[in-house]
């Protein structure tokens, strides 16, 4: 087997595990562990786990997460979010504070609200609605005065960026694809980053709608759909370079939501500095080494 040959290249293991679990092969699971444990296999092994419903790979997930890097960690998330055995897991290591709210992106805890179901707005508050109204507005407005910008840090700006928007939006070349590249947006403008911060389904382009699709094998799915065609469907999901292949026999329901894709709630968990410093990187016109 080539993924066990420690002969091959790192490059041709990782190839032969994305094949194994896009196939399900079922000899896998009882690699995965020491893989999670192998640092130049662990990205692709964490992704891999969520092609299969064991808890035993979940709990494996949880209870390395400690030792994971910030990029490990944010892979487990997604994967922890993909079924409901792992939303579980993962829901309750939230509840326990073993799990920080802010390791959590907001479109995944959207995603864990559909996996998990609406127990999961018990843990982690409000997800498709939140306060949009002018209290709200006023609330960020005092905070990001002129004085707190003047002194706020746009490293650790940039930082809280790629953690909490990178994902999906681009900025000065760095960052996902799914949504707009804010580098020429209207970003000096604090009414225009609160108006798509707190109302961002206020207007939405149809290929920004929430795709969610779930298979009969029990898996998760949310992102744009990017291609398609009588067999299969191309689907970007967060935090991936490039889209998932889905073929159409596997899909028990797809949900193609009235909502966009950016969800509301970006600053929820984000203490008064940590919201300064992100609009003070947003309202940058240089890139921030």
């Amino acid at each position: 087997m080539v993924l066990k040959n420690k002969k091959m290249t790192v490059d041709q293991r990782k190839n032969a595990l994305r094949m194994l679990a896009s196939q399900q092969q079922q000899q896998l699971v009882a690699e995965l562990p020491g893989l999670v444990h192998d640092p130049a296999m662990r990205k692709d092994a964490i992704r891999a786990i969520a092609a299969f419903d064991r808890e035993s790979l979940g709990r494996l997930l949880v209870d390395s997460y400690r030792g994971f890097s910030p990029e490990e960690k944010a892979e487990a998330v997604q994967t922890l979010a993909s079924r409901a055995s792992y939303g579980n897991l993962l829901m309750g290591e939230i509840k326990r504070n073993r799990i920080s709210k802010k390791d959590v992106p907001p479109n995944v805890a959207r995603q864990l609200l559909r996996v998990v179901g609406s127990g999961f707005i018990e843990v982690w508050g409000p997800i498709e609605q939140v306060a949009s109204d002018k209290a709200a507005y006023e609330k960020y407005r005092k905070m990001i005065a002129p004085g707190a910008l003047a002194a706020a840090d746009v490293k650790r700006g940039k930082a809280l960026f790629q953690q909490t928007c990178g994902s999906c939006h681009k900025m000065y070349g760095e960052g996902g694809v799914m949504g707009p590249d804010l580098t020429g947006s209207n970003r000096r403008d604090v009414d225009y980053i609160l108006l798509n911060v707190l109302e961002p389904s206020a207007e939405i382009q149809d290929d920004y709608k929430l795709v969610v699709i779930n298979t009969r094998d029990g898996r998760t799915y949310s992102g744009n759909v990017t291609g398609e065609d009588q067999r299969q469907l191309s689907l970007r999901i967060v935090g991936q370079d490039e889209p998932i292949v889905i073929n159409k026999s596997a899909i028990q329901s797809k949900e193609v939501a009235a909502v966009s894709m950016m969800p509301p709630g970006l600053f929820e968990h984000l203490d008064e500095r940590e919201v300064v410093d992100i609009i003070a990187y947003l309202k940058t016109d240089r890139k921030v080494e």
